[in-house]
């Protein structure tokens, strides 16, 4: 079975500063990789279209459902759903192909 990534693309909710932002990547973080399936996450920024984009590797597509579901109701994750512009967020899941990550068999 492949991995898969979720890709999640959004802004910051207006005035929301990149300080109060990453303090709840980081509160967030917790709680997610204590997630099944869970094996890396990483953030970046479009300065250009002022975009964020959120990727998570999971063990498989059941994981990252499962995950979506825990990710909504936990009280660590809510500060960061705070301060996304909903109207923005972009969420897509893709199997993985191919990673340079992979061990050699």
């Amino acid at each position: 079975m492949n991995s898969v990534i979720e890709m999640v693309s959004f802004k910051l909710a207006a005035g929301v500063t990149e300080q109060d932002f990453m303090a709840a990547v980081a509160r967030s973080q917790t709680a997610i990789a204590q997630l099944a399936g869970f094996q890396y996450r990483s953030l970046s920024y479009n300065a250009e279209q002022q975009r964020w984009t959120d990727i998570y590797y999971w063990q498989s597509m059941t994981a990252a459902k499962a995950a979506d579901e825990a990710f909504m109701s936990s009280e660590d994750c809510q500060a960061l759903i705070a301060l996304t512009d909903k109207d923005s967020v972009v969420m897509q899941h893709q199997e993985v192909h191919f990673s340079s990550c992979d061990s050699a068999e």
